[in-house]
């Protein structure tokens, strides 16, 4: 097996795909799925249950994470299922009240679509976005009233118990409130895409550095990689995942911030420089 960097797949008799996985050394990685079986139960079982194994090397580990999370989510192997369900995920997004200073805060679903820079966090359900708003609530004496979740005139209950430092009656000044709000939801701001288009990873082999991979990223969304420039075209009209992808999310971030790779705008067909307001 290659000592490269990749994706591999394990096969059961029938041809059914067990199990994805990737590595920057697949050998070395195989072999310890075989190693864990004297003591891993699932590695067992997985072990016991392959009777072929494939692999698609990738210029190095950011092609392998991006390639890894796509076929999890496209191909469902038996054995990732934590993994493999793009779910429906939720974020929490700042609305100023017509005709006030009052900046309300509501639970929403979020698409690539609508991945901007003033939403913030990503959870699993409406029910976990909600419960980390009752948290800040909590940790930063912010008024649920003023943030759209207690309906009514005058002081809140909050502010009956000391847990408000008074938004709600005219105590405190809104834009003081809405400053410690924004301090709250600073660490869970999704990053805005900073560009008008597409752009193009470039990722140099680990074992040739002659040669490049090239991923195709558009609103966070992975749509491929090309061997070459040219193959790029015909990525450019992949479908794009209706709902947003928390894991692509990430291993994109990191990918923008690997020394080595660089990025380009892919604009008619061609790359181009990025301007130099692009968001990084």
């Amino acid at each position: 097996m290659p000592s490269s960097s990749g994706v591999y797949r394990f096969y059961n008799r029938q041809g059914s795909l067990l199990y994805v996985g990737k590595s920057i050394h697949i050998a070395q990685r195989v072999q310890s799925h075989y190693r864990g079986r004297h003591t891993d139960a699932k590695e067992a079982r997985l072990v016991s249950q392959t009777a072929h194994i494939d692999w698609t090397l990738t210029a190095g580990e950011i092609g392998a994470l991006l390639l890894e999370n796509q076929q999890i989510k496209t191909l469902l192997p038996l054995y990732n299922r934590r993994q493999r369900k793009t779910r429906q995920l939720w974020t929490l997004s700042p609305t100023i009240e017509p005709g006030s200073e009052r900046v309300q805060l509501v639970a929403r679903a979020v698409s690539t679509e609508q991945a901007h820079n003033k939403l913030y966090g990503l959870f699993s359900s409406k029910a976990s976005a909600s419960k980390h708003l009752r948290t800040l609530i909590q940790q930063f004496t912010l008024c649920e009233r003023v943030l759209g979740l207690e309906r009514g005139n005058g002081r809140c209950f909050g502010h009956q118990l000391g847990r408000c430092r008074g938004a709600c009656c005219g105590e405190e000044p809104l834009a003081q409130h809405n400053q410690r709000l924004y301090r709250a939801l600073a660490s869970r701001q999704l990053k805005a895409w900073g560009w008008p288009g597409p752009i193009v990873l470039e990722e140099p082999d680990l074992k040739q550095p002659s040669r490049s991979d090239w991923h195709l990223v558009w609103n966070w969304a992975y749509l491929g990689t090309a061997p070459d420039i040219p193959e790029l075209a015909h990525l450019e009209h992949q479908s794009r995942p209706d709902s947003f992808d928390r894991d692509a999310y990430f291993i994109l971030q990191k990918a923008l911030n690997t020394p080595g790779l660089t990025t380009y705008l892919w604009q008619n067909q061609q790359l181009a420089p990025l301007p130099a307001t692009a968001l990084r």
